[in-house]
């Protein structure tokens, strides 16, 4: 009773700061988030003898551990295809990795999700995107319609942040609490994995940037360069860190400085915590029980990615168009 009266005050205050949504009062209490998948690595596809995409299952984990069912949103799915899953389910994460911009399954297909996405919004239901490094950075190129990224050097970087005036007041951390707020400017704790980033100055110069997200915490990488770390959305409720929150409880490699302390793991717990609660205000649903269970991410296979990813364990799915292209010229004799 005390999380849902929480929800629903969390609601009040959003219909305050978020002006073109309508949300549900029933809280959906089964909530089932999607996950876009990206392109293996070359030599993970040498291995697994296909094309394949990923899913890392930290973010899987991730969201699970929140209270939310996971269903993937296979990047070489057809437009149709996305399209009618992101009716289905009540929030997209876009995850981080090292697909390429603007020319990747990754890249249209999360193209696809950010605008049903905000068409849904503008009709009054609400849905939620988070977007993590990779997945942030996404969310910014399409937002301007044009490149914005500037080479960072912060592979493998665990620092604070530094928090903007306006992230205390902000939807993503207002309720955070001052110990896990204290905690993330002072502490080690955000795991940083990207050479390319946003750099503050796109917020200035860019109005379409300026219009849609507020920056809420900024970093400097090794070299001094500042790049933004957090942002929300003004208008929509869309999400994004560079940072891996989810690395922080479900990534053990040794080769990356990733922080396991107590409070970097409930801060990641905050974050994970939030977003399916955005996600429990949309109440989207599958035709059926059947209908989800056929397109829960059980279904694929999990592996250990053997050092190959920045991910341990990943679940993959094939590219059925380029198997059944390979099987065509395989009748044909190509």
């Amino acid at each position: 009773m005390v999380i849902r009266k929480k929800l629903v005050e969390e609601m009040k205050m959003h219909r305050k700061n978020v002006v073109c949504h309508s949300i549900a009062t029933k809280l959906n209490l089964r909530p089932v988030v999607g996950i876009i998948s990206q392109r293996t690595n070359r030599e993970l596809e040498i291995i697994l003898g296909y094309n394949t995409t990923y899913i890392a299952a930290s973010y899987v984990k991730f969201l699970e551990m929140a209270g939310a069912q996971v269903v993937p949103i296979v990047s070489s799915w057809n437009k149709l295809q996305i399209k009618r899953v992101m009716k289905k389910v009540n929030g997209v994460l876009f995850p981080g990795g090292a697909a390429p911009f603007n020319e990747s399954n990754y890249w249209n297909a999360a193209k696809i999700a950010f605008e049903v996405a905000k068409d849904l919004n503008n009709k009054g239901i609400y849905y939620p995107i988070f977007g993590i490094c990779l997945g942030f950075e996404v969310l910014h190129e399409l937002t301007a319609g044009e490149k914005l990224l500037t080479d960072y050097n912060a592979e493998n970087y665990s620092i604070p942040v530094n928090f903007t005036k306006t992230a205390f007041h902000s939807r993503l951390f207002a309720n955070m609490g001052k110990k896990l707020l204290k905690g993330l400017q002072f502490d080690n704790i955000t795991i940083n994995m990207h050479e390319q980033g946003i750099s503050p100055d796109v917020y200035i110069k860019n109005i379409k940037i300026s219009k849609m997200f507020q920056i809420l915490s900024t970093n400097f990488d090794r070299n001094g360069k500042e790049f933004v770390s957090s942002m929300e959305g003004k208008k929509y409720p869309f999400y994004g860190t560079q940072w891996h929150p989810e690395k922080n409880i479900f990534e053990w490699t040794e080769t990356e400085n990733i922080n396991h302390s107590p409070t970097a793991i409930h801060a990641s717990q905050h974050i994970a915590n939030f977003f399916v609660n955005e996600a429990r205000k949309n109440n989207n649903h599958f035709a059926s029980v059947s209908d989800l269970q056929r397109h829960l991410i059980f279904h694929y296979q999990i592996i250990w990615s053997g050092g190959l990813t920045n991910f341990e364990q990943i679940y993959i799915f094939r590219d059925e168009s380029a198997l059944k292209r390979k099987s065509v010229h395989k009748r044909i004799g190509l």
